[in-house]
């Protein structure tokens, strides 16, 4: 019996070793290199703040366009982790991804998380030998509150909201991708009901304390988005847009409840009527974020873009 189970198990291997055969690989998505919570601005006013981003770099050696991911979160958490499924993808597909941290309303003001972002734009151009980018060509990509930080840098360039560190470097990014950003925040709850405007329009919604903050806490007058007409018209991008303005890449979901899909209709128009370069993508069945913007299809849409305006 003993033989038979021997000759049973010599003739088991030698189908195993006989059905192996040798492949090739070919390497079309290169190693990627990542480098985490890497201080790009320590803020020294009261509250104390020191913002990270994480970066992630193709690592072959050679120097690549950079995009700076803007996560959302409603202006009250900025978690950097949010954007690391989207910045290994943008990494594979040759460009170095920084995901960033951001100071939050309470903290901050629209005017100091502006800068936040700025200062992010800047550290890597003042870092570009180290981390492999080419200075020249930096794009924004943010979600949500980060897409609206996004547009406000396209927009804005160096023309304000910058403090900090580097200022010797450009703020200017050279491409915008917003997904379902809000823009004009006075009509950010265009699409809902009454009721649903009622609470948008309040002086405790995250909009209203974003650009006026809250009554009495670090000298901020507080109030609705649609009380103080200037902070209204300062935190508006669609005020901002020129002819230097860079070229854009819009997604917002048709079943958004939380940003009007008007927000980047709007946007969208502003930027054509000034002759600028924005292309506008209305995905189906599409909520605020979700798995629709994770899609391959998606991606590719992204990486033509940035190969298209960066490369």
């Amino acid at each position: 019996m003993r033989k038979i189970f021997a000759v049973l198990f010599a003739l088991l291997l030698s189908a195993l070793t006989a059905s192996a055969e040798n492949i090739d690989v070919k390497i079309s998505v290169p190693e990627v290199g990542i480098s985490e919570n890497i201080e790009f601005a320590k803020i020294e006013t009261w509250p104390e703040a020191s913002l990270k981003m994480s970066i992630f770099a193709p690592s072959d050696g050679e120097k690549h366009p950079a995009v700076v991911f803007i996560p959302g979160g409603a202006w009250i958490a900025a978690p950097k982790e949010s954007g690391y499924y989207l910045c290994m993808k943008l990494a594979e597909n040759g460009f170095v991804a920084a995901s960033i941290e951001y100071r939050v309303i309470g903290a901050a003001d629209y005017t100091e998380i502006i800068s936040d972002a700025k200062a992010a734009v800047r550290f890597l151009r003042a870092h570009a030998d180290k981390f492999s980018i080419d200075s020249d060509k930096i794009a924004a990509m943010g979600q949500s509150a980060g897409g609206y930080l996004s547009v406000m840098l396209g927009v804005t360039g160096n023309d304000k909201f910058s403090s900090g560190d580097n200022l010797n470097q450009s703020s200017e990014v050279q491409a915008v991708v917003d997904f379902f950003g809000p823009t004009d925040l006075t009509r950010i709850a265009d699409d809902y009901s009454d009721e649903k405007k009622a609470v948008y329009y309040s002086p405790s919604s995250f909009p209203s304390i974003f650009v006026n903050g809250v009554a009495g806490y670090k000298n901020r007058k507080g109030g609705s988005v649609l009380d103080n007409p200037q902070t209204a018209s300062d935190s508006n991008p669609l005020n901002y847009i020129s002819k230097k303005t860079p070229p854009f890449l819009i997604f917002h979901g048709d079943s958004d409840k939380t940003v009007s899909t008007s927000q980047s209709k709007i946007l969208h128009e502003a930027l054509t009527a000034k002759g600028i370069d924005s292309t506008l993508y209305i995905i189906n069945g599409g909520e605020h974020d979700g798995k629709y913007f994770y899609q391959p299809g998606v991606l590719k849409i992204i990486t033509d873009f940035l190969h298209r305006v960066l490369k």
